[in-house]
C-alpha cells in the first residue's frame, strides 16, 4: 500500500474538516499532503515543437474530468482549428479516477499530442464522483483531479497558487480534499516570454467570493508587472447566488419576473456588473477584450441543478413553464481568457509562414455540450495571440 492511498483512506474517514484537523493523522501527515498537492507535475517530450512561427495560438478548454477522453483526443488532434494549438489550458482534468480510465488525463494527451505538460493538482478525489460515475465497476487509483498546461514550447517556471477556499468540498456530497488553484506556467517562445495560468473559481456560494479568488491571484502574481500573462479557465460565471435555499429563490424569482431576453443576455455578458471579478481585473490591469467571443460555453437544464431538489414541485412546474422561451436550458459564459501585455490578432491579420495558416478572430468551438452525445459539458474557445 503506499502513501498516497493511506492517505487518502484516511482523509475519507471524518464526517467534518474540523474533525479530520482535529486527528492524530492529519497532524503527522499535514505537511506532507500540503506539499504534495501544491507540487506541480512535469512531463517532458521530446517531440514536442511549435505548429505555428508567426503567432500563438491558445485553447482553453474545461473537459469534464476528461471521461470522454478519445472524443477528447480526436478532437484536439484533428480539428482544422485546436490542432495548430501550441498551447492548451485544460481544467478538470483527472489522474487516477475510474470514472476516467484511471488515466492522467492532460499527461495522456501531451503524450498522444507531441507536447510537454504541467499538472496542478487541487484535491484529492474522495468519492468516485456523481450520479452515474457512482455505478461504474471499479475504484479509484490516485484520486487526483485538477487544472493542466499542455505547450509545444518549453516552459522555464512552474508555480500552484492555491486559492481562498469559499466553499468547502468535504463536507459535501462530492467529497474531496484540497483547494482550488492557479497553475501558473512560464514559457519560453521564439523570442519572448509568457506566463499560461490555468484557473477553475469557485461554482458554489456567490459571485462575490469569485471576486475573492479573482483578487488573490492579482495580487501575487508571479514574474514582474511588465510581463505578459494570459489567464484560461473556467470562471464559473455564472452570475447566481448558489449554495442556500434563500439563494435559489431568490435566482428563480429572477428567472420568473424578469424578461428572457435580460436574463439570456446576462449570462452570457456576466462582465457587464453581475459579477464583479472583472472589476477587479480591470483595476490590476487585465482585459478580456478581443480575447473572447460573445457565445455560450456551457449550458444547464434546470431540472439537473442540485438546487431543484429545494424547491416544492409546484414551483418547479412554474419555472419549467417560463423557461420555454431559454428551450428549456440556461446558457453561460463560464470559459475566458483574460490578458495583460498581450495583444490578440483577428481574422487574417497575420498569416503564418510555414504552414499558410491565418490568424483567427478569438472564438468557440461549435460542438454540442449537453446530452449523452457530448465530447465535454463544456466548448473549447481560443484566441491567436501575437508573437512579440
Amino acid at each position: 500500500m503506499t502513501e498516497q492511498t493511506v492517505w487518502i483512506e484516511n482523509l475519507s474517514k471524518f464526517e467534518t474538516i474540523d474533525a479530520l484537523y482535529r486527528s492524530d493523522f492529519y497532524s503527522i501527515n499535514r505537511g506532507r499532503i500540503l506539499t504534495y498537492l501544491q507540487k506541480p507535475h512535469l512531463f517532458f517530450n521530446d517531440a514536442a515543437a511549435p505548429r505555428l512561427n508567426s503567432f500563438l495560438r491558445v485553447v482553453q478548454w474545461n473537459i469534464e474530468k476528461g471521461k470522454r477522453f478519445d472524443s477528447i483526443l480526436d478532437l484536439l488532434g484533428n480539428n482544422e482549428i485546436l490542432k495548430y494549438a501550441d498551447v492548451i489550458i485544460l481544467n478538470e482534468a483527472d489522474y487516477g479516477m475510474n470514472r476516467s480510465q484511471n488515466r492522467h488525463v492532460a499527461r495522456e494527451l501531451a503524450e498522444r499530442l507531441g507536447f510537454h505538460m504541467v499538472f496542478g493538482p487541487a484535491h484529492f478525489e474522495l468519492t468516485k464522483g456523481t450520479e452515474e460515475d457512482l455505478a461504474l465497476e471499479g475504484e479509484n487509483h490516485e484520486s487526483l483531479q485538477g487544472n493542466a498546461v499542455l505547450s509545444r514550447y518549453p516552459f522555464m517556471e512552474t508555480v500552484i497558487m492555491p486559492l481562498p477556499v469559499t466553499f468547502e468540498p468535504y463536507e459535501f456530497e462530492e467529497k474531496r480534499f484540497g483547494r482550488r488553484c492557479c497553475l501558473w506556467v512560464k514559457l519560453q517562445l521564439r523570442q519572448s516570454f509568457i506566463w499560461i495560468g490555468s484557473v477553475h473559481l469557485e461554482l458554489r456560494n456567490t459571485p462575490r467570493c469569485r471576486a475573492v479568488q479573482v483578487r488573490h491571484i492579482m495580487e501575487n502574481l508571479p514574474g514582474e508587472d511588465r510581463e505578459a500573462y494570459l489567464i484560461g479557465g473556467d470562471l464559473n460565471t455564472n452570475s447566481f447566488r448558489r449554495g442556500t435555499a434563500w439563494r435559489t429563490i431568490l435566482s428563480i424569482l429572477r428567472i420568473l419576473f424578469h424578461p428572457a431576453a435580460k436574463v439570456k443576455e446576462q449570462l452570457i455578458h456576466p462582465e457587464k456588473g453581475l459579477e464583479p471579478l472583472f472589476q477587479v481585473l480591470k483595476e490590476k490591469g487585465f482585459s478580456w477584450n478581443n480575447l473572447n467571443s460573445n457565445q455560450e460555453t456551457a449550458r444547464t437544464d434546470i431540472n439537473t441543478l442540485e438546487e431543484s431538489g429545494m424547491l416544492p414541485e409546484f414551483l418547479m412546474r412554474t419555472v419549467n413553464k417560463r423557461l420555454k422561451p431559454y428551450n428549456g436550458y440556461l446558457c453561460f459564459k463560464l470559459d475566458w481568457f483574460l490578458g495583460k501585455n498581450i495583444r490578440a490578432l483577428s481574422g487574417g491579420q497575420k498569416k503564418d509562414a510555414g504552414t499558410g495558416i491565418n490568424s483567427i478572430e478569438a472564438g468557440n468551438l461549435n460542438k454540442k455540450n449537453y446530452g449523452p452525445e457530448r465530447t465535454s459539458d463544456h466548448v473549447p474557445i481560443y484566441v491567436d495571440l501575437d508573437l512579440q
